[in-house]
């Protein structure tokens, strides 16, 4: 039997970051992924000629943040080609350059308040942003207006940074992310879709001799006198002395883990990790090009805490954002010249129920005719991925972006990539980093890196 420095469980892009970085400085790691293909939500498929990712991207930082870090850190130069663009925001019918165009929408002294907010965040360092880890973004953005418009704009925001809205997250890590995303003027999308990510950190792993195991679901984490010493996948053996878990942290703990590992106390933190919300999906296939933008963010001027309760009531008639993503328009590898690929989504509640779908794509379409009009008279077929397709694939509730960046869940609150078990790791978005969706699962694997391995 074949023993490893270290196994890395899963390969989504934290794993795929842990992998390579470790294979890079001389550690000998073996992957294991229960698909068939690597990237997780980073992942890709293809139909009819339509190459289509599992979500809906713009990664916020392109080159310049943790992805491109990661490629030049292992040596692996920068083969990734991303088109920037400069994010925008939409508001009946109207698309607006996000912060400074806000003013068309608010009165002046919302507004002036509102630059008085952006100031505050812009002006904030990194290490005073951990200051507001645990205040609720919205109760933190009531200092300065109550006005609604400007809550609503904010919030679309922050549900595109970090898969929940406002009244739920975190101000400090709004504040991380939208510092990082302008300061680094890179907002962009990889030429060939998402999947070229995760297919470049694959590439670069095998290169350096790392070895891969797709189709393979790991059954359980082997545990002798206290440490983690192995896994068993697809009925096999594999033994290393690290293990590095980036299938989540409550399947990592408490399914692959036998009973009686871990103590009481942090079962029950475990148990008590509240997932961000899940999300509903729409690839639209077109017959022929029906708009030049690249993406935008709609909002609209119900209030979210009101529009999520009516989701869960099932009494939903509006009022949820939209972020609209066409990838064609960044990539001539998604489809053909004579096509056009458009991608919406909308983040929702955990315990949505299944009769809100039709009501939330009705909206959606229609948010999307108010910027695009005309354009259902374009389309081939429409491939949706549900909370409940979600949920089947990446486990976790059907989660956008594993777990919430919320209060008492960011920061020093959030949970160790090192677990109480000599010898485990979490990476991903469960379990340390700071950051945007993708480049959240990025820090946490240069997080344990940078701690446990360098």
């Amino acid at each position: 039997m074949k023993k490893y420095d270290a196994i890395v469980i899963g390969s989504g892009i934290g794993g795929l970051s842990a992998a390579l970085l470790m294979q890079a400085n001389g550690k000998n790691v073996l992957m294991i992924e229960k698909l068939k293909a690597p990237g997780g939500r980073l992942s890709s498929v293809e139909k009819d000629g339509f190459k289509m990712d599992l979500g809906v991207h713009v990664i916020s930082r392109g080159a310049k943040g943790p992805i491109g870090q990661i490629l030049e850190q292992t040596g692996c130069g920068m083969p990734l080609s991303f088109t920037t663009v400069r994010p925008v925001t939409s508001f009946r019918g109207e698309v607006f350059k996000f912060p400074q165009e806000l003013y068309k929408f608010v009165p002046e002294d919302a507004f002036k308040a509102f630059l008085e907010f952006m100031a505050f965040v812009r002006g904030c360092s990194e290490e005073e942003s951990h200051k507001y880890d645990d205040v609720n973004l919205d109760e933190f953005l009531y200092n300065y207006t109550d006005n609604l418009i400007v809550h609503q704009a904010v919030s679309i925001i922050d549900a595109v940074y970090l898969g929940i809205p406002a009244f739920v997250s975190s101000t400090g890590e709004f504040i991380r992310c939208l510092d990082w995303e302008a300061g680094a003027h890179a907002s962009g999308y990889p030429d060939g879709g998402c999947i070229a990510i995760a297919a470049e950190f694959l590439k670069g792993f095998k290169d350096k001799g790392g070895e891969a195991l797709f189709g393979t679901p790991v059954e359980k984490i082997l545990v002798e006198d206290g440490k983690a010493v192995g896994v068993i996948a697809g009925g096999e053996e594999y033994r290393a002395d690290m293990i590095v878990s980036n299938a989540g942290i409550k399947q990592t703990v408490l399914k692959f883990v036998e009973p009686g590992v871990f103590d009481d106390d942090y079962i029950q933190y475990v148990e008590n990790l509240t997932p961000a919300w899940s999300a509903i999906i729409f690839r639209i296939a077109m017959d022929q090009p029906v708009t030049d933008l690249k993406m935008f963010s709609q909002f609209e001027d119900k209030p979210m805490p009101e529009v999520a309760q009516s989701l869960l009531d099932g009494t939903y008639e509006g009022g949820m954002g939209v972020f609209f993503v066409v990838p064609s328009n960044f990539s001539d590898k998604i489809c053909a010249p004579d096509k056009q690929l458009l991608m919406a989504t909308t983040c929702v509640p955990t315990g949505t129920p299944e009769t809100m779908y039709e009501p939330l794509r009705k909206h959606m379409f229609e948010a999307i005719n108010t910027i695009v009009p005309g354009f259902e008279e374009h389309i081939m077929w429409v491939d949706i991925t549900t909370p409940k397709d979600l949920e089947a694939m990446l486990g976790e509730s059907g989660a956008s972006i594993g777990l919430g960046q919320m209060p008492g869940q960011t920061g020093a609150d959030r949970p160790s990539v090192k677990t109480p078990l000599e010898g485990l790791y979490i990476v991903g978005g469960e379990a340390g980093g700071s950051g945007v969706g993708i480049e959240l699962c990025a820090n946490s694997a240069i997080e344990f890196f940078e701690k446990y391995v360098k």
